[in-house]
């Protein structure tokens, strides 16, 4: 492999660039934004060696390609890296990030805990179910990182955690969790003009927020999920 196309696989691996770079598995990568990276199958390729090279677990390559034995065929696209979220751009909708990824609205809504359809640039969504575990007996914070193939302070992170300690029976995610969306009221804003913007109620946004009452004050920090 040539070191400009190394340099660009490394960087769509990390990354996901935008634009397709049409590599096969013996040199390149086919990726794009907020889509899955597949690679296409050559001659003499097995899961194994496609994961040592591209530091992938053959479970997780299986899983994220609905494969239930080995075998895998020249030509073929195989997917290396899935997309768990991706972040809203103009003219996203539900419908269309759904069909994107293979999955419904219903389902985009109960991952990312929406109750309504309305999405809006910059947000980030799930586009993939979390995993959520019940913490059992022997759990650790590091036991339960190694499992999921990640780290403490990810884990932490995903789980608003701000200490090592964990509870029998508490749920936790093993895979990136629901963000809240959430916007700073300006001058002028009221509960009913924000309502009408955003496409929902005054009764959800004050739901939303643990809000008694209508008042709102500039700067101040309202959920829309």
């Amino acid at each position: 492999m040539k070191k400009q196309q190394k340099a660009a696989l490394a960087l769509a691996l990390t990354l996901g660039l935008s634009a397709t770079l049409g590599f096969s598995s013996n040199d390149s990568v086919v990726a794009a934004n907020n889509e899955n990276i597949q690679i296409i199958i050559q001659k003499g390729d097995t899961l194994y060696s496609l994961s040592k090279k591209y530091d992938v677990s053959i479970v997780d390559l299986k899983k994220m390609n609905n494969l239930t034995s080995s075998k895998i065929i020249a030509g073929e696209k195989l997917i290396i890296k899935e997309v768990t979220d991706v972040i809203v751009k103009k003219g996203d909708t539900l419908y269309s990030l759904a069909k994107t990824h293979g999955t419904t609205v219903k389902e985009l809504k109960e991952w990312n805990l929406l109750t309504y359809d309305n999405i809006y640039t910059d947000q980030k969504l799930l586009v993939k179910a979390p995993v959520i575990i019940q913490v059992q007996k022997g759990d650790t914070l590091f036991s339960l990182a190694k499992k999921a193939n990640t780290s403490v302070e990810q884990l932490k992170d995903w789980n608003n955690l701000t200490t090592d300690t964990i509870k029998i029976g508490q749920q936790l995610y093993l895979s990136p969790s629901p963000e809240s969306f959430t916007i700073t009221v300006i001058k002028g804003d009221t509960m009913y003009s924000l309502s009408k913007k955003y496409g929902t109620t005054v009764t959800a946004l004050k739901k939303l927020n643990n809000l008694s009452s209508n008042t709102i004050y500039s700067g101040q920090k309202l959920r829309l999920n």
